[in-house]
């Protein structure tokens, strides 16, 4: 076993903590929205920001995964860097559903009341990701067409301008059309991983 999984396998315990915590409050939040259906207003927006976070955590997993054994992930740095961004992840999944549902029985209102803070949240964190994968990806991409270096780029800047677009827009139409696109984006990004 070399010393990179070796640091990964130290890690992972961590990091799937937090991945963990971020699935769960997004369960444990929807469980409490369906226990009381006739109290609740629904809201899709509000449905599909729960479902871009546990989008995230699922991505995110994947991409633990791919850096398994890379040399550098053994730094403090690394580790530092990684929990603040997995702690975000938390804090985006915590966000994207009310806790107590007779707080905030309409998702309408609540997505509303929280979409700035929640893309907010979103933007950081794709900012790091984005900062993380050019760390990783910086020598396989200048190795590689102007064509596919200029894809990565192009997701990454995407990863991190829709969300923003989202914490600023106020028409619900654009709203869904921004993020469906961001689906799409991450969808595309992540299409091609395999665990092997």
């Amino acid at each position: 076993m070399t010393p990179e999984i070796r640091a990964f396998e130290f890690a992972l315990g961590l990091f799937s903590v937090l991945i963990g915590l971020a699935v769960a409050d997004v369960a444990t939040s929807f469980h409490r929205l369906i226990r009381h259906p006739g109290f609740i207003r629904w809201d899709p927006l509000a449905l599909l920001a729960a479902l871009y976070a546990l989008l995230m955590s699922v991505g995110m997993w994947f991409d633990l995964w791919g850096i398994r054994g890379v040399a550098s992930t053994r730094q403090f740095f690394f580790y530092a860097v990684m929990v603040l961004q997995l702690f975000l992840l938390f804090l985006i999944s915590a966000a994207s559903l009310p806790d107590e549902p007779a707080e905030m029985p309409d998702l309408r209102a609540y997505y509303e009341h929280n979409r700035r803070y929640f893309w907010t949240l979103v933007a950081i964190f794709q900012v790091l990701y984005a900062s993380l994968g050019v760390y990783f990806m910086g020598s396989y991409i200048r190795r590689e067409s102007p064509a596919v270096s200029a894809s990565f780029l192009v997701v990454w800047a995407l990863l991190v301008l829709l969300p923003l677009a989202l914490r600023v827009v106020r028409a619900r139409w654009l709203q869904y059309a921004t993020l469906i696109a961001l689906f799409a984006v991450n969808l595309w990004h992540y299409a091609p991983y395999a665990i092997n």
